[in-house]
């Protein structure tokens, strides 16, 4: 596949198994751990669950060495506080993940912002097989616009579906910069 070819979003085969709660409730569990370095600091990660089901966890930068400005504009975003679990419907094709993964994710420094802050944050593809296991617990659900079309997001059955699970209900469509 060309490298331009690569980055246009579309669903990729997935690994459909009978276990995948399991594998999102380990998602979660791991998006709300912190990793602790030499000088005591915690970093929190967010969390991509691949089509293969495999986990990649991408550390967050400190909250403390954002700018200002951005902080100002993840808070108008989602607020501080509370935390919350933010599930993100995103393009996740490992190797378009792995050549550029803000090309896949174009939104993905505002979830590592997100994630600074201290809320949950983990990404997924949006398989049918996958929407409520993937879904569950989420107090806000964020959908790539490249992927809403894809996953059928203005589908009031879709909706449900996720929304039934989730423990809000606010579904948000994120624009990508063309």
């Amino acid at each position: 596949m060309k490298e331009k070819e690569l980055f246009i979003p579309y669903m990729p085969e997935v690994d459909v198994r009978p276990k995948l709660g399991g594998i999102f409730d380990r998602a979660r569990a791991v998006a709300g751990e912190t990793s602790i370095d030499e000088k005591g600091r915690e970093y929190h990660q967010v969390i991509i669950v691949t089509p293969g089901r495999l986990l990649i966890g991408k550390e967050c930068p400190l909250a403390e060495d954002l700018p200002v400005e951005q902080l100002a504009i993840l808070g108008e975003l989602v607020a501080p506080n509370p935390k919350v679990n933010i599930a993100v419907i995103a393009y996740t094709y490992l190797d378009a993940l792995k050549t550029d993964m803000r090309r896949a994710i174009p939104f993905f420094d505002f979830l590592l912002g997100f994630g600074a802050l201290g809320h949950r944050v983990w990404v997924f593809e949006g398989h049918s097989s996958a929407i409520a296991a993937g879904c569950r617990d989420a107090d806000l659900l964020l959908v790539d616009q490249a992927i809403a079309a894809i996953v059928d997001v203005d589908n009031p059955e879709w909706r449900m579906q996720a929304k039934v699970v989730m423990r809000g209900d606010t579904v948000k469509i994120i624009a990508r910069q063309k």
